[in-house]
């Protein structure tokens, strides 16, 4: 009779199929049909000889014959296979099984090495179902048996002995166990004898830990090895690791569909993709909610989200029979506390913080803990899974982890203290910053405290800066939180808006900085005696400043019309100052000349009368704006060089920016030339030693004007590096840039390209409200 492999070939050629077109319709993995054909592996297992039956649609003799002359030779050694069954609702994870079919397909497992694979992750991730289902794909490469052993590493029970398993494993194979008195290493050498020369596939599930599992590797390079564990077991020297994400949402929500079965959860998308979220894509969660449904026909989709959108329930209606949530955590966390009690407490204790990212600077003061301390107990919460870290030293909890933590007793004193210790530490980072950046206006007034400073002494203004690009987003909700809750602290949240504005400015994130400034006039407007009336100056006068970066000149005149006034009433003549030159600006800007010129002067003359030579600068240059709104274009210049003569003794940071506004005045009034010559010039200065956002926004006035000038070449090299220098800044300035390099694609004639940044910069102008929204919009529609 003929060997299998060759009969199959017969089969398939008969049916016209290729290998990779019999394995789409039997659902055999093409490797395994290649093993069949190609000799190495003789006998498949009877459920893959019904589908390769079925898919090349055999009539009952040939079914007959392909079963005969699979089944005809056995080996005489027991050929264990102790898989549990496959999820038949299994779905997702494409990607992944690729990978894992692909590492443990008989190209890759002969190479002399046993083949390891470990996957881990959060409890009910689904990692035991992914083993199952890639073990029973591949159980026809490994002739010779397929074990599997839960060695209880997690759960009820005591965790498996490596002798137990070991002595487990040798049953299987039906090789007798020696005495007691043999040692594991013992033990261990017996078991990987009597797999050598087979292929086997080893499945251990639900490991403790790397010691665990060591002793229960074969040697044999023609066997493989698959481990499941919460664990990471990065100490498996040569094991390939997977970790387990939650599913994406449409993964998700296929297997949803398939648990309910009813037809529910593709009737109603929204709710759907509402269980989806309010499940974190986490499959054992997704897997309840199904079951809860289906166990419940009457309820729609929309009744159970409003089960589940309370996090103070939500772990409650995720639970049915032995499926439970909240069990699944608590497992994790009872294997973390028989290691390390203390991990555990710091686990607790997290449940105090309210924001979505967590720093471990933030975890430090939450916990009354070192830094080092802190990150040692965050990782050892992430080895097991019960926290996620996106990046270095940053840290998430999945949704329901959350929901757990939040379960758990706290007082009001006690979450009040541990928010208290999170804004101190901003203020200390904030304002640390802002003395190291020189900004002093406040500082030798009533107002600043040594004492905000605290913890911060060892650091330097790169460290914050780079610290603050990571936790800026975190800074701002924590003040929206601190206004919106019952114990609210308004002086906090103007020690953080004022602190703040010099890293929103360098930055370029305009939008938060006015949002956080609204914050802090919200929170003068609550208790007018939280901050002296001076700090209330500095709030109006920024956040004036920062409206007017966003081109909302109205607002931007309203706020630094109260800069003066308050300014005026409480004898902060520095700020006064400035709040009369700001104020000219912006009423120049809203085409109120005559105004203008009046704060323009009296700005100049407080100027003066201090001899404040920066103040003076840009009092000039204000006076030359209006001059050639006027038509006075001779006055314009010798006003600007004036200014900039002014800057150039008041020092570097001056004159970058006058030489940035000097060159977008010119640009406005139409004298191109003079705005590209002044922009050039700032911009060799900028690139010795200023940030890369400064340099970044340079490059857009830059090539803002060389577009208009027609220099479309030289406006898009200048455009495309600001875009690689702010990278992921997604902010105005990013809009900006994407703008500008729209309009020089368009005049090179690339308006595909050209419409792509276009419709860039409209989604964050959108994003952010910004009036440019309109302008973008109508090039769209032009083009």
């Amino acid at each position: 009779m003929s060997d299998f492999g060759h009969v199959l070939r017969r089969f398939r050629q008969a049916a016209a199929l290729s290998q990779e077109k019999l394995a789409e319709v039997s659902g055999v993995s093409v490797e395994a049909i290649k093993t069949l054909e190609a000799g190495r592996r003789r006998h498949p297992r009877p459920h893959t000889l019904k589908l390769l039956g079925d898919g090349l649609g055999l009539t009952d003799d040939e079914r007959a014959e392909l079963v005969a002359v699979g089944t005809r030779a056995r080996t005489r050694r027991q050929v264990p296979e102790q898989l549990p069954d496959d999820l038949q609702d299994f779905s997702g994870r494409e990607q992944q099984l690729a990978d894992v079919e692909k590492l443990f397909s008989s190209g890759e497992a002969g190479q002399g090495v046993v083949v390891v694979s470990a996957i881990a992750g959060m409890g009910g991730i689904g990692k035991t179902a992914l083993g199952v289902h890639v073990a029973h794909r591949l159980a026809d490469q490994f002739p010779d048996g397929q074990l599997y052993l839960n060695l209880r590493g997690f759960g009820p029970g005591e965790p498996m002995s490596a002798a137990e398993a070991l002595s487990r494993l040798m049953d299987s194979l039906g090789v007798q166990a020696d005495d007691r008195s043999s040692s594991v290493d013992e033990t261990a050498a017996r078991y990987r004898s009597a797999v050598a020369g087979r292929r086997m596939f080893v499945f251990v599930d639900n490991a403790a830990n790397e010691a665990q599992v060591l002793p229960l590797l074969p040697g044999a390079s023609t066997c493989a090895v698959l481990i499941t564990s919460r664990r990471s077991l990065m100490g498996l020297a040569g094991a390939v690791h997977l970790a387990l994400d939650p599913l994406p949402e449409q993964e998700a929500l296929l297997m949803l569909d398939q648990v309910v079965g009813d037809g529910r959860i593709a009737a109603d998308p929204p709710n759907s993709a509402a269980v989806v979220r309010l499940c974190g894509g986490l499959p054992l969660a997704l897997r309840i909610a199904g079951a809860r449904l289906a166990a419940e026909p009457t309820w729609s989709v929309a009744d159970f989200v409003q089960r589940l959108e309370s996090s103070r329930r939500r772990l409650d209606e995720l639970a049915i029979g032995d499926l439970d949530v909240r069990t699944s955590i608590e497992v994790s966390l009872a294997a973390a506390a028989e290691e390390h009690e203390p991990t555990v407490v710091a686990f607790r204790l997290l449940g105090l913080y309210e924001g979505e990212e967590l720093d471990v600077r933030v975890a430090a003061r939450i916990l009354e803990l070192s830094v080092p301390e802190t990150e040692a107990y965050l990782e050892r919460l992430v080895d097991l899974h019960l926290l996620e870290s996106p990046r270095p030293r940053r840290y998430q909890l999945h949704d329901l982890v959350r929901a757990y933590v939040q379960e758990l007793p706290a007082t009001d004193a006690e979450r009040r203290a541990a928010r208290d210790r999170v804004m101190a530490l901003y203020v200390a980072m904030i304002w640390r910053g802002r003395m190291w950046r020189g900004v002093s206006d406040l500082l030798s007034h009533e107002w600043f405290d040594e004492r905000w400073l605290s913890g911060t002494e060892d650091l330097g203004y790169e460290e914050i800066m780079t610290w603050l690009d990571a936790e800026a987003a975190e800074v701002l909700a924590a003040a929206r939180r601190l206004m919106a809750g019952p114990h609210s602290d308004p002086a906090a949240v103007v020690r953080l808006a004022v602190g703040m504005v010099f890293f929103w400015a360098d930055r370029a994130r305009s939008t938060e900085g006015a949002q956080l400034l609204e914050l802090a006039v919200t929170a003068l407007r609550s208790d007018p005696d939280c901050a002296p009336a001076r700090a209330e100056a500095a709030v109006r006068h920024n956040l004036a400043r920062f409206y007017s970066v966003l081109s909302d000149f109205d607002r931007a005149a309203v706020q630094m019309k109260l800069a003066v006034e308050t300014s005026a009433a409480s004898g902060y003549q520095w700020m006064l100052m400035h709040s009369h030159i700001g104020l000219a600006q912006f009423l120049e800007r809203l085409d109120r000349l005559e105004e203008s010129t009046a704060q323009a002067q009296a700005g100049l003359e407080f100027a003066l009368s201090s001899a404040d030579v920066h103040a003076e600068g840009e009092a000039r240059f204000t006076v030359g704006v209006i001059a050639g709104r006027l038509g006075r274009l001779a006055e314009q210049d010798r006003e600007f060089e004036l200014a900039a003569e002014l800057a150039r003794r008041s020092g570097p940071r001056a004159v970058l920016w006058i030489s940035g506004n000097i060159g977008e005045a010119y640009r406005r009034g139409g004298r191109l030339e003079q705005a590209r010559s002044w922009l050039r010039v700032g911009l060799a200065e900028v690139r010795k030693s200023s940030s890369q956002f400064t340099v970044a926004e340079f490059l857009q006035l830059l090539g803002a004007v060389e577009a208009e000038m027609a220099a479309y070449g030289a406006a898009r090299a200048h455009l495309e590096e600001g875009l690689t220098l702010i990278g992921n800044n997604s902010g105005e300035l990013e809009a900006k840039i994407r703008q500008s390099l729209g309009d020089a694609l368009s005049g090179l004639g690339e308006s595909g390209p050209a419409q792509a940044q276009w419709r860039l910069a409209l989604q964050l102008y959108s994003r952010y409200g910004l009036p440019q929204a309109e302008q973008v919009r109508r090039l769209l529609t032009a083009s």
